[in-house]
């Protein structure tokens, strides 16, 4: 069996040691064939996992022998992900019925269905591995907030909220549904998202920690990545309809994007340390950007994007 393969039927317990760029390899070969609305729709139903199935006896373990220190880095790391996946899972609904034709609707569909999956997901791993399980998930997330930078909160709670708001008052309004799938699954899911799932597991693989919570996390990657590829196809089949998307696209991008690639960006305080180990600062969001540069071609566009620094020279 091809490493493509058997990582887009892999189970949980095999994700945890799947590479995360063997996943998003998945998503580069359905740019250079996008399928079918359909197909992603069976893709859907292939890669079906349980957020309830996930045992996170051996990361419950690891976090208790963590310093307080190692609790807050790990903490900052992933909460910005939990509320993400909670914002995009209330603003989906209407995008359902904004949708113009049927397999569209099915589709999206199952993205909502994966969307609650992922926030169950991340809530089990707060409250059963960070012991932060007092109140209501409304209160966790809550927590989670306060460690989202401003580029984010932009992204996933304001522009977000502000969209779904603006879809569901004009659900046949195609302009704005153009401009609602470049904001959700090529900025959101596609550059910002897929970008930071890349950093976190690959940070976390290196360093051998929460297994179970790599194999869930390495699930919630996949389902991104069959996300992005609805998202591109629809915008690739709307151009190509009418080409005046274009420039909404490229508006939605010129708006959103400086933002995303903001948000991937390091710690400053960090970045002498990472320098002096001979790790580059940036390569998050050097990624973010050639990703999404990938993600415009393949939909018909091209246009210049937020400048990020150059790889370092040691």
């Amino acid at each position: 069996m091809s490493l493509k393969l058997s990582s887009e039927v892999a189970s949980l317990q095999q994700l945890q040691q799947t590479p995360i760029d063997s996943v998003l390899e998945l998503l580069d070969h359905g740019l250079v064939h996008l399928p079918s609305y359909r197909e992603l729709y069976y893709r859907w139903e292939r890669q079906q996992w349980q957020a309830q199935d996930i045992d996170f006896t051996p990361d419950v373990m690891q976090w208790n022998r963590m310093t307080e220190d190692e609790w807050d880095d790990v903490i900052d790391i992933i909460a910005s992900f939990f509320q993400g996946e909670a914002s995009v899972t209330e603003a989906l609904a209407p995008y359902i019925v904004a949708m113009p034709d049927e397999e569209m609707r099915l589709y999206v569909t199952t993205q909502l269905a994966d969307e609650a999956r992922h926030t169950i997901f991340f809530d089990r791993f707060f409250t059963e591995v960070l012991h932060l399980d007092d109140g209501r998930i409304e209160e966790r997330l809550l927590l989670a907030q306060q460690f989202m930078t401003p580029s984010m909160r932009f992204i996933l709670i304001d522009s977000l909220t502000d969209m779904a708001q603006r879809l569901q008052r004009e659900p046949q309004n195609r302009a704005l549904l153009v401009e609602g799938v470049t904001l959700y699954h090529v900025i959101a899911e596609g550059t910002m998202a897929l970008a930071g799932q890349r950093r976190i597991l690959e940070q976390f693989r290196q360093q051998n920690i929460f297994p179970a919570f790599r194999g869930g996390f390495t699930a919630v990657a996949r389902d991104e990545s069959r996300h992005v590829l609805f998202g591109v196809k629809f915008l690739r089949d709307m151009l190509q309809q009418n080409t005046a998307y274009g420039e909404i696209i490229q508006s939605a991008i010129k708006t959103y994007a400086p933002a995303a690639i903001d948000a991937l960006a390091p710690d400053e305080a960090l970045v002498p340390e990472l320098l002096a180990r001979r790790e580059d600062p940036w390569i998050t969001q050097r990624y973010g950007q050639s990703s999404l540069a990938k993600k415009l071609k393949v939909i018909g566009l091209s246009m210049e994007l937020p400048v990020v620094p150059p790889p370092p020279t040691f």
